[in-house]
């Protein structure tokens, strides 16, 4: 009985909820599931679009650096980026939501191709290795170096450690040839590999953050930043700034400012008669701190001239930090522990643009200037500050 008023005064609390008010247009006529399919195909072409700009612009700065400015040496690339056409589902699993099936269904509508786990070209980028040799978006690989693709369940992890074991710093110069099959036809493609500085971009596409990052492996960019940062010459600045991080050793270098300042503080704690070791955990604190903003300003200042190797207007780089400004306005007063104002980044990146505009104009070789020997870059450029 209780609990039948109780359903009831619910039930009179939601009558009373307000309710929508317009008169709504007929939908009836539209075929919901062919709309649906369509969206889902829009989907896919945005993904690979994405993908393609922003790779296309990392290339670019990573075939311009000049081993002269990559701290590894350079390895062949070949300039495109595959997908796997992936398996089916299984209908009959009663596991299967039907939000699963309508993909699958989805999937299978676009018909790419007859098999499953098949490796195809996702794009090319333009102006490539690939491009030039001949290699078209929706190509199915066949064969490379001569090793059958994978056509597993992992198909994809499998294929890129082909390509781990055959593009190395060894094999640069020697020409790759693929086996394609294009609309039912195979074709032989050559492609002369470019030379590239060997760091990957990895797009995050769970992290809601305007951010990009690196580790000293890897570049990453978060897709609110390739949204938010829309224009070409912004993204470069970005890629540039990140890119430079790990060709400077910026990571290896705090991790070893980190290490002697836990070292410095596990001496305080032996002296303090401190178990707990904190001086040691803040020493470590600090010490990866310590130049922090330094390397920050660093990476601004070669990142301008991997823009402008690559043929980007490295003028407009401090576009860049204003629109991250604009973004987060508290950064222009209030700087934190790890980065500098943007204004203060800003007038630094527009003071390496003249720099650079002065060795263009005596026809000098685009290498940054550093105080002393870089024993990342092996830098052969003068002794004359640049901080």
């Amino acid at each position: 009985m209780k609990k039948t008023l109780l359903w009831a005064m619910y039930c009179a609390f939601l009558s009373s909820c307000a309710t929508p008010t317009a008169n709504l247009p007929s939908t009836m006529w539209y075929d919901k599931t062919e709309m649906r399919k369509q969206h889902y195909e829009y989907a896919q072409n945005y993904a690979v679009e994405r993908d393609k700009k922003i790779n296309t612009i990392f290339y670019n700065l990573k075939k311009n650096t000049g081993e002269e400015l990559c701290d590894r040496k350079l390895k062949p690339d070949l300039g495109f980026d595959v997908g796997v056409y992936l398996p089916k589902k299984h209908w009959w699993q009663f596991t299967v939501s039907q939000e699963a099936r309508e993909e699958e269904e989805d999937i299978k509508n676009l018909n790419y191709f007859d098999d499953e786990n098949v490796i195809y070209v996702r794009y090319v980028i333009k102006g490539s290795a690939a491009d030039k040799a001949g290699i078209k978006p929706m190509d199915r690989i066949v064969t490379i170096f001569g090793i059958a693709a994978p056509n597993t369940t992992d198909a994809k992890e499998d294929y890129e450690e082909i390509l781990k074991e055959n593009l190395t710093s060894s094999t640069v110069g020697m020409p790759v040839e693929v086996l394609v099959e294009r609309k039912g036809k195979l074709k032989n493609i050559t492609i002369k590999p470019d030379t590239v500085c060997p760091y990957n971009l990895k797009i995050v596409k769970d992290d809601p953050d305007i951010n990009a990052y690196a580790d000293g492996e890897d570049v990453y960019l978060t897709q609110p930043m390739i949204d938010y940062m829309q224009g070409e010459m912004e993204l470069a600045a970005v890629l540039a700034h990140e890119l430079a991080h790990n060709t400077l050793g910026h990571s290896e270098s705090k991790e070893l400012n980190a290490t002697i300042g836990a070292i410095a503080g596990g001496i305080l704690d032996g002296l303090a008669n401190n178990p707990g070791g904190s001086t040691a955990n803040m020493g470590a604190e600090l010490g990866r701190k310590i130049y922090s903003k330094d390397f920050e300003f660093e990476a601004d200042y070669l990142s301008v001239y991997y823009v402008a190797r690559a043929g980007y207007d490295y003028k407009q780089m401090s576009v860049m930090q204003k629109k991250l400004a604009a973004r987060y306005k508290d950064i222009i007063y209030f700087s934190t522990d790890t980065h500098p104002k943007p204004q203060e980044r800003s007038a630094l990146m527009l003071e390496a643009a003249k720099e650079i505009d002065m060795k263009k104009a005596f026809k000098e070789p685009l290498l940054p200037d550093f105080a002393k020997r870089n024993s990342h870059l092996e830098d052969k450029t003068d002794d004359a500050k640049w901080f």
